[in-house]
């Protein structure tokens, strides 16, 4: 799976140099490298948030006031009422944006030539879309969600995820 993951990223990386991305084909390159990074990191805030907030609502938030208040103030708000059903709700919108915008900004844009690649292997990471499920699945989504339920008072404990939170609900 690393060496996929490594594959994808690189292709994808190929298609936005060579401006063959709706995005890097409209405006340039380096717009394109920055809005696909920078919603794919905020896909994987969204995405560990998640774990993090739904694993720590049973867990009493005195236990770790002190050691990590951030944590602490999310925990708060998120299990206030229906606020955590308000967050997944916000949440999941969230990831279809962002997912799209990935998409926008780094999926390829009609048929592609990229450094003489097999028809075969462009038929199945551009036409199918390999490159862009396992580029944003495994950068995006898997490897938070998997670091989120391990750490999950670590996770939270930053403002990038209360900025996630308040936009979610």
């Amino acid at each position: 799976s690393t060496c996929l993951l490594i594959f994808s990223v690189v292709i994808v990386m190929g298609l936005i140099g060579t401006s063959q991305t709706g995005l890097s084909s409209q405006t340039s390159p380096a717009v394109a490298y920055i809005v696909c990074w920078a919603a794919l990191i905020w896909l994987t805030s969204v995405e560990g948030t998640q774990g993090s907030f739904v694993g720590l609502a049973p867990i009493n938030p005195e236990i770790y006031k002190d050691s990590h208040p951030i944590s602490y103030m999310c925990n708060k708000v998120t299990t206030m009422g229906d606020n955590l059903d308000r967050y997944l709700m916000g949440r999941q919108f969230m990831v279809c944006c962002i997912v799209f915008i990935i998409n926008m900004s780094a999926g390829p844009a009609g048929d592609v030539e990229l450094w003489g690649l097999p028809e075969g292997v462009k038929s199945a990471f551009f036409g199918v879309g390999l490159a862009m499920i396992f580029f944003t699945a495994m950068i995006g989504q898997l490897n938070s969600q998997v670091n989120a339920s391990v750490c999950m008072l670590d996770y939270c404990n930053n403002y990038f995820s209360v900025f996630t939170m308040w936009v979610a609900m």
